[in-house]
C-alpha cells in the first residue's frame, strides 16, 4: 500500500505540466519532538527537545483550487544522554538524533480578500532517520574498564505529512509565507523484537515563515 501511493504521487507530478506556473518558497523556524518511549534496561531514557528547521517546497497548479508539488523538511539534531545494556555489555553515551522528510503534497487552497491565500496541506514520502551515539562501554563481565563506545543509526522510512500554508501576497510574484507541518513516521521506534530503536518520538511537528517566489 506505501509504494502503491509513492508510485501514484510520482505519476501525478509527472503529468504536471512543466510549463505552468510553479511556486517556489522557503522558511526558517523551529521543529519539535517530544520524548520516545523507553525499554529499561535495554535503552533509556527517552529523549527529545527543540531545533531549528528549514523548509524547501515547490508547488505547480493542478486543478481547481488544487495545487500539487513536492517538500524538503530539515532540521539540527537534538540531543539526550542515554544508558543501554547487552546480552555482553553496558553503554553510557550522548545521542544526536535528526531526521529529513521529503513528501510529494496535494494541497487545497482558497483567497482570503485580496492579498491572503490560505491551503490545507497532505503528502506522503519518506523520512531518513539519523542517530549517532558517542561515549563509553564496559562488559557486564569480571574484569571489565570502560573503553570509547561509538554508533550510528540510519534508515529510511515510510512518512505522512499534513499541515497548512498562509501566503500574503506582496507583490505578484512575491509572498510572505507562514506555514506548519505535522509529520508521523511509521516506524513508531522500534525494532522488529519490539525494543525501542531509539528513545526518540515518531512524531514531528515544525512550522516557520518565509516566503514564496511565482515563475
Amino acid at each position: 500500500m506505501r509504494t502503491v501511493i509513492v508510485v501514484a504521487s510520482l505519476m501525478v507530478l509527472s503529468a504536471v505540466d512543466a510549463n505552468a506556473q510553479k511556486i517556489v518558497g522557503g522558511a526558517i523556524g523551529a521543529s519539535s519532538q517530544s520524548a520516545g518511549s523507553d525499554t529499561f534496561p535495554s535503552l533509556t531514557p527517552g529523549f527529545g527537545g527543540d531545533a531549528i528547521s528549514g523548509l524547501g517546497l515547490i508547488d505547480f497548479p493542478f486543478r481547481g483550487h488544487f495545487t500539487i508539488g513536492g517538500e524538503a523538511s530539515l532540521a539540527g539534531s537534538i540531543t539526550g544522554t542515554q544508558t543501554q545494556r547487552t546480552s555482553a555489555s553496558s553503554n553510557a553515551f550522548e545521542s544526536r538524533h535528526r531526521d529529513s522528510v521529503f513528501s510529494g503534497v496535494l494541497k487545497f487552497g482558497v483567497p482570503i480578500g485580496s492579498r491572503v491565500r490560505a491551503a490545507a496541506a497532505a503528502g506522503a514520502g519518506g523520512a531518513l532517520r539519523r542517530t549517532t551515539r558517542s561515549g563509553t562501554t564496559a562488559s557486564i563481565f569480571p574484569p571489565s574498564s570502560r573503553q570509547p563506545f561509538n554508533d550510528t543509526l540510519s534508515d529510511f522510512v515510510f512518512a505522512y505529512t499534513f499541515g497548512g500554508d498562509v501566503q500574503v501576497h506582496l507583490t505578484d510574484r512575491v509572498s510572505a509565507l507562514a506555514i506548519a507541518r505535522w509529520h508521523r513516521l511509521r516506524d513508531d521506534d522500534l525494532q522488529s523484537d519490539g525494543v525501542v530503536k531509539r528513545g526518540v518520538s515518531s512524531n514531528i511537528v515544525r512550522y516557520g515563515v518565509g516566503a514564496t517566489f511565482r515563475f
